[in-house]
């Protein structure tokens, strides 16, 4: 008569279902710390110890610390760029800059683990050489050539005025990232007025759009 083992399994316990996966909580608690501590100042065990699992455990979903930091760039990725506005069919259509920029507070506003991605790269570029080389590619280099895309189409389609559309876009993209630096960054803590944000921006919004108009 064989023995009666029962049906239990051994391994890792069944999810709950709505509960957040490990690999995500490792994620949210190394983006908190890396904001508050800094990433050099922040290791594996302070990540483990915050998730309230093993550095084994971290280890076995991230092979790295700067495998962390890279989940943390692709990441931001994902928050950062969306499909070219559509086509303008009727007269009507919002103008380029308000596509860009209108909606950028409240997008911002609602996302506050972004603004703690920027705070990281934007304090440690000065001591980490891959964030330096990120922020230089994605919100340099990408970001000027992805608006300019933007702003030639404005162009030829005759809906603003005939300009250097490089130096145009590099102007846009400036004052968005110094937007973004002042309110976010500089400001970090500070009571924040969506209200107030709303209508600094609808102002340079006017006013790239007296600038440019044909």
């Amino acid at each position: 008569m064989k023995e009666n083992r029962g049906s239990g399994r051994t391994g890792r316990p069944a999810r709950v279902p709505g509960e957040i996966p490990t690999r995500q909580r490792i994620l949210d608690a190394s983006i908190d710390l890396f904001a508050e501590k800094g990433y050099d100042r922040t290791s594996v065990r302070d990540i483990a110890r915050a998730v309230g699992i093993t550095e084994s455990a971290v280890y076995r979903h991230y092979e790295s610390k700067d495998a962390i930091l890279q989940a943390v760039f692709d990441h931001l990725l994902d928050q950062v760029y969306t499909p070219l506005p559509p086509k303008h069919e009727p007269p009507e259509q919002a103008s380029i800059f308000r596509q860009i920029l209108e909606g950028l507070p409240a997008y911002i506003m609602a996302k506050p683990q972004l603004i703690k991605i920027l705070r990281i790269l934007l304090y440690e570029m000065n001591r980490n050489e891959r964030m330096r080389e990120f922020i230089e590619r994605e919100y340099g280099i990408k970001a000027n050539e992805y608006i300019e895309a933007l702003l030639r189409k404005e162009m030829e389609a005759g809906r603003i005025r005939q300009c250097d559309v490089k130096a145009l876009a590099v102007l846009v993209n400036s004052f968005r990232s110094a937007w973004l630096i002042q309110n976010f960054i500089i400001d970090y803590g500070a009571p924040r007025d969506i209200e107030k944000l709303e209508s600094e921006m609808e102002s340079q919004i006017k006013l790239f759009e007296q600038l440019t108009a044909p």
